[in-house]
């Protein structure tokens, strides 16, 4: 078993989000998707109401109409006071010139509404034809903000979050007891909580202690209970993986520090190795009932549990010997002992003075 303290509750999250905003002046008809959805990049994720938005077309088009139909009026109007201008003469002259002026100014008034109203038609029917809002990104719905809450910048939050399928990350929570079990470059290994037998490998990226989380969402994804320990912080950490095939998203993981005892080779304690001149290392090992210094490449060594990778030279089916400087020489006969703990993976023999087995 793995003590508390050692294995923490990940979830494979995305590097790269998209936040979906709504527009608040408009009314939505239908929402497409549901938390948990995955998406593709284009597919409908909620539309507005539409019957809203074509009355408000239909309105704009009328007044489009009215104000053309506006600067005809004026066109002739003008045209036909121009004609009886023409036989006039004196004070009949200029009131006729008066009412021409007025007669263009109208039109210019009447031609600039034109111009501002066919840009809100152009909008409107902008509005009409986005009237379903998609998603920029493939991915999956993490999160949709149904009742218009703030963000912790005081901003509406988004309306619906998508996570970018393929760019993983993992994301793991510590408990206020578990404050400082982790770092930054700290080598991890992840195990899905369904089967052992699979894990994957990361390096811890960040570890946010400026940020903690109390009993917010993330609870439910690391399996909160509603104890006393949801409303101590949490704090959140990031792990960048060496490799995310056949991760998926939204996965659970136990997230555990790699100590590097699952690397390939043998463990064997410290205490059986011996160094030559040169620095290269050896250790006694039994071939064919005698012992011989045999060279060995190193791996890891982790001074926790004083346990010395041997990535070549020994196997598990090997014997050796504690260095003991008057009994181990090169052909002195080996007997073989027990070992202390079965599970140890070298046996250790003791090496006798004299004939042994």
């Amino acid at each position: 078993g793995i003590a508390p303290g050692n294995r923490f509750l990940g979830l494979v999250v995305s590097e790269h989000t998209a936040e979906i905003s709504r527009d608040a002046d408009k009314t939505i008809q239908e929402l497409l998707v549901k938390e948990g959805d995955d998406v593709k990049e284009g597919q409908a994720l909620f539309s507005y109401d539409t019957e809203e938005l074509q009355l408000n077309l239909d309105k704009k088009n009328l007044e489009v109409q009215q104000l053309k139909s506006t600067i005809e009026t004026c066109k002739e109007k003008i045209a036909t006071l121009e004609k009886e201008r023409s036989g006039q003469s004196g004070t009949a002259k200029l009131q006729y010139t008066v009412e021409i002026q007025s007669a263009q100014v109208d039109q210019k008034e009447a031609e600039l509404k034109l111009k501002t109203k066919e840009d809100e038609v152009k909008k409107a029917q902008e509005l009409l034809d986005n009237s379903t809002v998609t998603s920029p990104i493939t991915g999956r719905v993490q999160k949709i903000n149904e009742n218009d809450t703030t963000g912790s910048d005081g901003k509406p939050a988004a309306y619906i979050t998508i996570q970018q399928s393929g760019a993983y990350r993992v994301k793991g929570v510590l408990g206020e007891l578990q404050r400082g079990s982790l770092k930054e470059g700290d080598r991890v290994k992840l195990v899905p909580r369904t089967e052992e037998n699979a894990a994957w490998t990361g390096t811890v990226t960040l570890v946010d202690y400026e940020n903690p989380t109390q009993g917010s969402d993330t609870d439910r994804y690391y399996g909160s209970s509603s104890d006393e320990m949801t409303t101590a912080s949490r704090y959140p950490f990031y792990v960048e993986l060496d490799s995310t095939d056949g991760l998926m998203l939204g996965q659970h993981l136990y997230i555990e520090l790699d100590t590097g005892n699952d690397a390939p080779g043998v463990g064997i304690s410290g205490a059986f190795l011996c160094y030559n001149e040169d620095g290269s290392a050896y250790v006694w090992a039994e071939k064919g009932g005698k012992l011989e210094k045999r060279a060995v490449t190193l791996g890891d060594y982790d001074p926790m549990t004083d346990v010395q990778k041997i990535t070549e030279g020994l196997s598990m089916e090997d014997y050796i010997a504690y260095p003991d400087p008057e009994l181990c020489q090169p052909g002195a006969p080996t007997t073989h002992d027990q070992p202390v703990v079965e599970t140890e993976p070298v046996m250790e023999p003791v090496v006798e003075e004299g004939g042994g087995m």
